[in-house]
């Protein structure tokens, strides 16, 4: 089932190939004028975002989470897997509430002062609060402003299960420094913020 009722470029059309063995996608939407918030994942200042810009963004989260779909963005596996390997931790990880989300909501991927959301490679069913919890770790460089996202975003980030989806993502940026062997001060911000969270939850 189509997305509907969220601000979002259009589907046109869509062409699949294959290139070494691979099938390959891509997908034509109609354009979108609008500036994005930030040009790269992580924010380095505060954008200025309009009280009618939240509300927009809340609104269209709301009426995503109600889009019927078979799409899955994230299974309880990934969840329990990222979270033990990243942290050795021994905690339920269950999620209780899932809903139908963006899959990688991050400010290069939302528009200002109109709101879009773009970039729909990922949506489909997560746990309540991922978008919001990727919202909140790319703004890790502006405390307050992740201070802000939290509590507007607060139904969705404070939760169980948005305290669980806070630390997946932590959990994927430990492993991903991890695997290259390199640590950065986003993932000391997530190695830090993680420890917090698993505090929270046990």
């Amino acid at each position: 089932m189509a997305v509907h009722d969220v601000p979002k470029p259009s589907f046109i059309q869509t062409v699949h190939w294959m290139n070494d063995g691979f099938v390959c996608r891509a997908e034509e939407m109609t354009l979108v004028h609008e500036p994005t918030v930030s040009t790269s994942y992580t924010l380095d200042k505060i954008p200025e975002l309009a009280e009618q810009w939240w509300e927009d963004l809340s609104a269209a989260l709301e009426r995503l989470a109600r889009t019927g779909t078979n799409r899955v963005s994230l299974v309880q596996e990934d969840i329990d897997r990222s979270i033990h390997e990243a942290f050795g931790a021994s905690i339920d990880t269950t999620v209780s509430h899932w809903v139908i989300g963006h899959g990688d909501l991050h400010w290069a991927n939302l528009t200002a002062p109109r709101l879009f959301l773009l970039d729909w490679d990922n949506w489909g069913l997560m746990p309540q609060g991922l978008d919001a919890a990727k919202l909140w770790e790319s703004a890790f460089r502006v405390p307050h402003f992740a201070e802000e996202i939290t509590a507007r975003l607060a139904p969705d980030l404070t939760c169980r299960d948005g305290k669980l989806s806070r630390l997946w993502v932590c959990a994927n940026r430990v492993l991903g420094a991890r695997r290259r062997g390199r640590a950065t001060d986003q993932t000391e911000h997530a190695r830090h913020a993680g420890e917090v969270l698993l505090a929270e939850l046990s």
